[in-house]
This record gives C-alpha cells, sequence and structure tokens, in this order.
C-alpha cells in the first residue's frame, strides 16, 4: 500500500507516530460501529461493524485498544499516563501480580443483592413480629381473643431469617471468607416457593418447633436425610458389608416417657410452688435472706418441666416421622438429637452460666449465634441477649431477664478466665470448685430468669429489692475490679479459609 492511499484513508490527516515495528499491514476487526481504524490499518468491511462478543462480555473497546497501540499499551514509560478510557484495565487487572483482582461485576451485584434482601429479610420478619407481640398484649389479650398465635410466629421468624443468611452466605459471600459451619449450611440455589413454604409451615414443627436448617431439610424431604449421616462412618471397619438402618422407635419411646413424667411434674409442683410466692409478704418481709435464696431456687425449678414437656414433645413429633438423625456416636449408638432444644442433665449439671444456656433451648440459642453473634462487628453478647428479648416479646420482665443475663454472662466469663486454672492442678481441687460453681451457677440462673416467668415490672422489682440487688452488685464490682482477658473477643470469631491461610503465613 503506497503512502499517497494511506494518507486518502486517513482522511488527509497527518499521520501519528506508532511505536509498532515496521511489518506488513494485517487486517483487524473492530468491536464497535462508526469506530475509525488506527492509523495504519485497513478499513474493516461494512459486515464486520457488528459489535462483537469481546465487547459486551466487559472488553476494551475497539478505542482503547487502538489508543494503547498509539501510546505503547503493553509497555508505558515512566510517568506516562494510561489512556483516558481505559479506566476498565484499572479496575480489573492487579496493581501487581500478588495483588488479588476484583471480583466480578456479576459476582458483585449478586453479593450485594443478596445482602441487601437479607437485611429486609431479617427487619421486616422482627418488626412484624413485634407489631404482632404487641397487639397480642395490648389488644387481645382482653378478653378479644384468648389464643397465643405467638408462639407459631416466632419459629417461622426463625426460619425465615435463617434461610435468608443461608442464602445470602451461598450466593452473596465468597466461600473463604465463610466457616465451616457457614459452608456447610450455605444454600447456593435460590429455593423454589414451594420449598419455602414447606419449610416454613410443615406439620411437623409449625406449632412448636424447633427451627432446623434449609439444607437438612430438604435433604429429610428428598430421602437423603439418615443415608447421608451414615456414610460419614466406616461401617466396614464396624463388621457391617451394607448400610444400617436406623429406626427413631426407641429415640421417641424414651422422649414420650420424659415428656410424661414433665406433665407430672408440672402438674404438681408448679401448684405447689406458685410464681406468686415471690411476692408474698411472708417472703418480702419476713424470710431471711438465705431461705429467699432456697425457696427462689425451688419455684424456678417447679416452672421448668412445663418447657421440657413442650420441647421433649416437639422432638419426637420429627423423630416420629424421621426426621433428626444425627448420626452415631463414640458407642456405637444411633443418636436423634439434631432437632433436640434441651439436655436436661446437663442443664441440672451446669458448673457454668454459658454451659447451662448452651443447653437450653438450644435451637434458639444456635438461631441467635448464627444470625447476631457471628455477624455483629460489636457488642456481640449485649445485641445478642437485645436481640433474644425482641425475639421473646414485649413484656418487660423478659427484657429485666436478658439485660441481667448480659452483666452475669461477662461477669461469669471474667471469673473464669481469672480463676479457673487455679483449680486444675489436683483432682480435689478440680471437684471442689465444680461444686461451688454449680452451686453459684444454679442461683444465679434462679435470680436471672425470675423476671423472664413474673413478666411484669411491679414484682421483679419487688423481688430483687427483697434480695438487695446482690447478684447485680456482685456482677458489677467482677466486671469493674478484674481484668478482662484480651483474647476473649478474638476466639469468637468463627475460623474461616483467609483467618486459616493468614495464620500459616505469619
Amino acid at each position: 500500500m503506497s503512502a499517497e492511499r494511506r494518507a486518502a484513508g486517513s482522511g488527509a490527516r497527518p499521520a501519528r507516530p506508532s511505536h509498532r515495528a515496521p511489518g506488513p499491514p494485517r487486517q483487524r476487526r473492530g468491536c464497535a460501529p462508526g469506530v475509525r481504524a488506527a492509523p495504519g490499518l485497513v478499513a474493516r468491511s461494512p459486515r464486520a461493524r457488528r459489535p462483537c462478543a469481546r465487547a459486551r462480555l466487559g472488553q476494551r473497546p475497539a478505542s482503547a485498544r487502538a489508543a494503547g497501540r498509539g501510546a505503547g499499551w503493553r509497555g508505558l514509560g515512566p510517568g506516562q499516563p494510561p489512556p483516558e478510557d481505559a479506566g476498565w484495565q484499572r479496575s480489573r487487572r492487579p496493581a501487581s501480580r500478588t495483588a488479588p483482582r476484583a471480583p466480578p461485576a456479576c459476582t458483585r451485584s449478586a453479593s450485594s443483592w443478596a445482602s441487601r434482601w437479607t437485611r429486609y429479610s431479617f427487619f421486616v420478619a422482627m418488626g412484624y413480629l413485634t407489631i404482632c407481640h404487641i397487639s397480642r398484649i395490648y389488644i387481645f389479650h382482653y378478653g378479644i381473643l384468648t389464643t397465643d398465635f405467638s408462639g407459631p410466629l416466632m419459629i417461622v421468624t426463625q426460619k425465615i431469617t435463617t434461610l435468608a443468611f443461608q442464602v445470602h452466605d451461598g450466593l452473596g459471600r465468597r466461600a473463604e471468607d465463610l466457616s465451616a459451619e457457614q459452608h456447610r449450611l450455605a444454600v447456593k440455589v435460590k429455593p423454589s416457593f414451594l420449598q419455602y413454604l414447606s419449610y416454613l409451615l410443615n406439620f411437623m414443627s409449625v406449632i412448636a418447633g424447633p427451627c432446623n436448617n434449609f439444607k437438612d431439610y430438604v435433604a429429610f424431604i428428598e430421602g437423603r436425610h439418615t443415608h447421608m449421616k451414615l456414610l460419614e462412618v466406616n461401617w466396614k471397619q464396624r463388621g457391617f458389608q451394607s448400610l444400617p438402618e436406623p429406626s427413631p422407635t426407641g429415640a421417641v419411646i424414651r422422649k414420650l416417657y420424659m415428656t410424661l413424667v414433665s406433665l407430672l411434674l408440672f402438674l404438681t409442683l408448679t401448684k405447689t410452688f406458685p410464681v406468686t410466692c415471690l411476692v408474698d409478704d411472708w417472703f418480702v418481709h419476713k424470710a431471711n435472706f438465705l431461705t429467699r435464696l432456697c425457696y427462689l431456687y425451688i419455684v424456678m425449678q417447679a416452672s421448668k418441666p412445663k418447657y421440657y414437656f413442650a420441647w421433649t414433645l416437639a422432638d419426637a413429633v420429627n423423630n416420629a416421622a424421621g426426621f433428626g438423625f444425627s448420626g452415631v456416636d463414640k458407642n456405637g449408638n444411633f443418636c436423634w438429637d439434631l432437632l433436640s432444644n434441651l439436655n436436661i442433665w446437663k442443664i441440672e449439671t451446669a458448673t457454668s452460666f454459658k454451659m447451662y444456656l448452651e443447653n437450653w433451648n438450644i435451637q434458639t440459642a444456635t438461631w441467635l449465634k448464627r444470625v447476631c453473634y457471628e455477624r455483629v462487628p460489636w457488642y456481640p453478647t449485649v445485641l445478642t441477649f437485645v436481640l433474644s428479648a425482641l425475639w421473646h416479646g414485649v413484656y418487660p420482665g423478659y427484657y429485666f431477664t436478658f439485660l441481667t443475663g448480659t452483666l452475669v454472662t461477662v461477669a461469669a466469663r471474667t471469673m473464669r478466665n481469672n480463676y479457673r486454672h487455679y483449680f486444675l492442678s489436683s483432682k480435689a481441687l478440680k471437684v471442689a470448685y465444680d461444686v461451688v460453681t454449680w452451686a453459684v451457677t444454679q442461683l444465679a440462673v434462679s435470680y436471672t430468669v425470675a423476671p423472664f416467668v413474673m413478666l411484669a415490672v411491679e414484682p421483679t422489682i419487688s423481688l430483687y429489692k427483697s434480695m438487695y440487688f446482690y447478684l447485680h452488685i456482685i456482677s458489677l464490682l467482677i466486671i469493674l475490679f478484674l481484668p478482662v482477658k484480651p483474647h476473649a473477643h478474638i476466639q469468637r470469631q468463627p475460623q474461616t479459609l483467609n483467618s486459616i491461610n493468614k495464620k500459616k503465613k505469619d
């Protein structure tokens, strides 16, 4: 091609210097219609005036490539700025070979979408539940409707928010940022409307719960629930040639027996030691302090069987349907406690406030941990107790209990971190420590949960006055004068793949 034809093809404009080595001309397809060919290139044919696929997929346009060639795109000189329309390159390419690449636009949009709708689901569900609590107490309670609809609604709220966060973990977060449990429970496919309604309103848990994970429920509906748990065990080493078929009959019979015992205890102990005894004139003004402590413990023990009855019966109903198999324990026994809401033995023998809470209303505690404690950046313990109180209702006694529980939990953790290691040197000291901490834990729990049962403000203040607010004062003194271990907040964070890799590099 002659110089005259090149000049004519470029509109008689002065040719710009090219940094490319001289060579035979080549024809190049453009990526956008109407883009003028760069100097030194043959004009493309009219048939090639369609946008190419690379432009639609986020590649830099033809003008950027042409300007890049004119300015030495592959190797800019020192201090030489990149072309103006090369912003895509700065956002898509890392600054160096070791810098991480920016996530694709589709990933960022999915993450923002999932995060936004997770927050909407959480606040709408909790807001609607709070409105229903208020209406039930101040409207329907006064003779219009005596049916308590808040219990099933509380379970549905747990399921809605649980599924929302699990969908967010599966569609809106990277796998490296999830803990092992979050990665296992993450929902990576948007559930269908039928699956959603079945998960929320299935007959086994619509009345009394408990809350369960979406993936576990889908595996149960599809018949994979028990099989998945059995595959975690090497049955050939145990002498089995094929997978066994665990039966829930034994577990159901034991739990039904426990419900019967709980019902009998509720009908006898609760009538003998009612909660109203805590505001009697004898208890408030005549009994001494030690008598009040013991009587408060007995009254709170008498109020437990109704919770034991409801939660154990709900667990037995799920087991009877074949749902709730959790695997095989170390002794080779089949376990049906995946949905269990309490461990009565560990509750009655708890030696710490934390141990007591971990075995009481287990599924609700797990829900609070997954949606609040592991995700909030500030004051996780305080916000978890506030969310628990808001979920239970708007009775003032709930907030007395959970705010007191926050104070006691922090004080108990401080005491344990400062003094427990002194009692581990010998078996005798460990037994003495366990006995003392058991007594202290049971009395502290009775003091803390009394407003939860009494509900109103006046009887709560009357009770705490008669007890001289002793646990509040002791907890405040412990928090103020004992050092708090600095690693307590760090241990709260779940282990993710990124954190593990960072520790290995350090």
